[in-house]
């Protein structure tokens, strides 16, 4: 098993994981790719920490600047994907041990991130990594129907 940066070469594997990861209870809107060009325009090729075995991308951390100005730039905005057969194996930490680093090399000092409220294993998760909510937009989503609240949480270096 192996944890780096995201290649060009990653991007058909990405793809499959993201398309397998983000559902109605994990994510608001729809995540297609219809091609790796286009994942590649939306995800360059080190914008993602990765977890690769046997040659698959089997856990994906994004991260990216929330606002792209310069007052903002101590800030970064994470999202997290692991593949479901590899899940409660300690991929999902990996990754985020790893961004934690990173984002020290880089002099952020806040780690931001949206969890929808019906993801109770990723709350869990989060705030088992001293995550925090810093607030809670109440009906922000209809999802299969139903109003969902987005969690805003982040953790401080």
């Amino acid at each position: 098993m192996q944890i780096r940066l995201s290649k060009r070469k990653d991007s058909a594997s990405m793809i499959e994981l993201e398309h397998l990861v983000w559902t109605p209870g994990t994510t608001p809107g729809d995540i297609h790719f219809d091609s790796e060009a286009e994942f590649l325009l939306k995800n360059p090729p080190g914008s993602k920490i990765v977890v690769e075995k046997d040659e698959k991308i089997i856990g994906i951390l994004g991260y990216k600047s929330p606002i792209p100005l310069p007052s903002n730039k101590h800030v970064v905005e994470i999202d997290i994907a692991v593949h479901p057969d590899y899940q409660r194996e300690g991929i999902g930490q990996l990754l985020m041990d790893k961004m934690k680093e990173v984002a020290r090399e880089k002099g952020f000092i806040k780690i931001s991130l949206r969890v929808l409220s019906i993801n109770q294993k990723a709350i869990r998760f989060y705030e088992k990594n001293g995550f925090k909510q810093e607030g809670r937009l109440e009906k922000e989503f209809i999802i299969q129907g139903k109003y969902v609240d987005d969690i805003l949480m982040a953790y401080f270096l």
